[in-house]
């Protein structure tokens, strides 16, 4: 359950900003976490939970957004929605694809006051 420690990770990031910033509270953390990242979103959810609880940012509310896989083929240039890392292009059938997004695992924002 690698979740667990990249939730750890995340509030230590967390509260590196929130010192940075000399924050009083944190009020909200956003995650982006790629379909094709994998890591378990509820997991994650979950993990979060579990730490936040023995941490100043118990009350923080965490907001995971889900980011959808975009894949382009370098052969036809098509763009195409993937179903795992490795996809052909659905059009011509190249494996000569570059995954554009899917695979992220962002701390895109966090609400201080």
């Amino acid at each position: 359950m690698h979740e667990l420690s990249i939730a750890l990770s995340i509030l230590d990031w967390v509260a590196l900003e929130a010192i940075r910033r000399r924050a009083r509270e944190v009020k909200e953390i956003e995650l982006e976490v790629g379909r094709l990242a994998g890591v378990d979103i509820s997991t994650l959810a979950f993990s979060m939970q579990a730490v936040q609880r023995y941490s100043p940012f118990e009350k923080a509310r965490v907001k995971i957004v889900e980011v959808e896989p975009l894949a382009e083929c370098r052969a036809c240039g098509r763009q195409f929605l993937p179903h795992c890392l490795f996809d052909c292009c659905p059009h011509c059938h190249s494996f000569e694809t570059e995954l554009l997004r899917g695979r992220e695992l962002r701390l895109k924002s966090i609400c201080v006051e």
